[in-house]
Formats: structure tokens, sequence, C-alpha cells
């Protein structure tokens, strides 16, 4: 089980959100005519139905069209559906946008449309949102092949979630974990409100992160909420963006970190647990000295020093030479970062 630094530490019971709360559910959807028809499906199916869903159909050129007019013909449910089939392909990002600005609801998610909802999803996720306020939250994750079947254990793709969740629980709070990998996987595990999506701007125009872009920008507002349990099956097929470059990797991840780095350069943060220096005065220098991103095997360090070649554009945290070995306890530490230094010492000598 992961756990993670809170902004309290006294056990608080988990507040009820207000049953009020409308979600809307958008599918980007393009050449996936296989598997469109189950993803639609999952979302009408929810045991705690949803109260909007809205396809976006962009441009494809296969039988798209034709399964998501058969999915929800006749439909009469709960949930408001509609429909919008765009001419031209413009891409992932463009089409979230579209069916994001025609969401009524105030918790806005998305469901790529070669992947499926377990049942339950937002029976689970609506339990944990806050009573108010802003946020942005994803479940653990299931994976399947083309065909809808349960990978292997000993799937590589398995082996790699396991191995990140693990890399993860040695992690002080989400928002670290998320610099060190993209543990939600995919776009369509976020749910977000409406209110931090306005804050924070729509998907970058990325192939392969524009979901690990948007959560590290909306994690300068809240801390990210990790919903235990599998409530979210994706689908591994030759197609999807889990097989993309090292190249178109190294190049999205390194733009979409000077992004963040961007934001966090402009003083205190709203979330005051976001992986900054200025939140974490000792820590953070530790971990970014100590731990690759995952579209690298630098640590951010080296990677932060390759996006700012010339010393004067370099964040000021980075205006010092790299620390030595063992000097990273030498100035007073934030009671932030004795909690996190004492998990460390905790992973690495266990009583």
């Amino acid at each position: 089980m992961l756990r993670f630094l809170t902004k309290s530490a006294r056990p608080q019971p988990a507040p009820r959100p207000p049953a009020g709360r409308r979600i809307s559910v958008v599918i980007p959807s393009y050449n996936h005519a296989a598997y469109i028809g189950q993803a639609i499906g999952s979302v009408l199916d929810q045991d705690r139905p949803v109260d909007e869903l809205i396809i976006v159909d962009d441009g494809s050129t296969d039988a798209s069209r034709a399964v998501i007019a058969k999915a929800i013909d006749g439909y009469d449910g709960p949930v408001r559906i509609l429909c919008d089939l765009l001419d031209r392909n413009g891409g992932a990002h463009a089409a979230i946008a579209r069916g994001l600005s025609r969401a009524s609801g105030d918790v806005l998610t998305i469901l790529n449309s070669d992947d499926a909802y377990a049942p339950d999803r937002f029976r689970a996720i609506h339990a944990a949102l806050p009573p108010d306020g802003d946020f942005i939250a994803f479940t653990g994750v299931d994976f399947m092949d083309e065909a809808g079947a349960r990978l292997a254990e000993d799937d590589p793709v398995r082996v790699w979630y396991r191995d990140v969740l693990g890399q993860a629980g040695a992690c002080p709070t989400i928002g670290f974990a998320l610099l060190r990998a993209n543990i939600a996987v995919t776009s369509g595990n976020l749910v977000f409100s409406r209110g931090l999506y306005e804050r924070v701007g729509p998907f970058a125009a990325y192939r392969m992160c524009h979901d690990w872009d948007f959560l590290i920008r909306c994690m300068v507002h809240v801390e990210p909420i990790f919903v235990p349990g599998a409530h979210l099956r994706y689908r591994t097929h030759p197609t999807n963006t889990l097989k993309s470059t090292g190249d178109l990797m190294q190049g999205e991840g390194s733009a979409a970190l000077k992004t963040y780095l961007a934001l966090i350069s402009g003083g205190p943060t709203a979330n005051r647990l976001a992986p900054t220096p200025e939140n974490w005065p000792v820590y953070f220098r530790f971990f970014t000295a100590t731990y690759a991103p995952w579209f690298t095997g630098q640590p951010i360090d080296a990677v932060v020093r390759q996006l700012f070649p010339e010393p004067e554009t370099r964040p000021s945290w980075l205006s010092a030479a790299p620390a030595a070995p063992g000097a990273f306890l030498t100035a007073p530490a934030s009671e932030q970062d004795a909690l996190a230094l004492r998990r460390v010492v905790d992973l690495l000598m266990p009583r």
C-alpha cells in the first residue's frame, strides 16, 4: 500500500463529498472501432452513475462512428450523452479540450477510447474527494491485452507498473512520486475539478506525456489524490503510447519538466507539499541530485543543467555546484524535510 504525507499529521475521518456533484466524462475517439464500444459501455454501467458522457470522434476513418452509434442507440439511462463528430483529426489534446469545453459537470474526467473503467470506479473516487475546493485524483490501474484479457503477472508492462509503484512508496508525497514516474499511467486515469482545469489550462499538444505534463502543472496548486485499487483497465496494443520511442519520451518529458520548473520559480506554491526548493529546502536538493525522472536515466539535477546550459539562466537552487555526498544534512531542515528524511531512514534501516 502507498502511504504519503498529507497536510495534517493526525489521522482524520474521510469527509464525504457533496452528493450533488456532477461528473462529466469525455471520450476522445480516433480509429479504435475494436475498443470504443467497451469504453462507452464501461461508462454507462457504473454502479455510481456519472451524469454526462461526451464522445468526441476526432475524424476516425475506420468503423468507429458506426460502433459509437450502436453503443448509444436506444440508451435510456440516467447519463446525458453528447456526441461530437469532427471532420478532420486534430490530435488527442484538441479532442480532449473540445469535449471538456462542452462538459457541464463540476467534476471532469477522461476515458481514452481503447481503455475501460472498472464498474466501481466512480463510487471509489467519489468517496475519496474533498468536500470542497479544487482537486486532482487518480486510481490504481489494471492492464489488458488487445482482446480484453488481463495481462499475465510477468508481462513486462505489469512488471514495470509494480516497479514504479515501489519507487513511489519510497517518496514522501505523491508529488515527489510523480516527478520520478507517471504512476497515473494515462490521461484516462485523471479526475479533476472544473476550477482546477480553468486555473491550469488545457492539456498540452504532446503525444507521449500530455497527461504527465498536466498532472505536474496541477500539483503546483493541489496535492494529487491517489485512490487505491485497480479502478481503470488500460489496454496494451501495438499503437498505444506506452510503446513510443525513447527520443519522443526524452523530448516531451524534458519540455514538461522545464514548464514545471518555470511554474515553481514564481514564488510560493498554493500546494505547500509541492516538490519545490522553497517547500522542501533540504529534501528537494537530495531528491533532485539522487533520482531520475521517468524519461531518462540521469538525475533530475543533470537534466535541469542540460535544459539551462547557461549558468545565469538556471534556477537559483542550481546556482551552486552539485552538492557533495553527505552534504544534504548540513543545513537546518524544516518540519517537512525532517519527516521526509525520517521516512528515508526508516526505509533503509527498518526497525
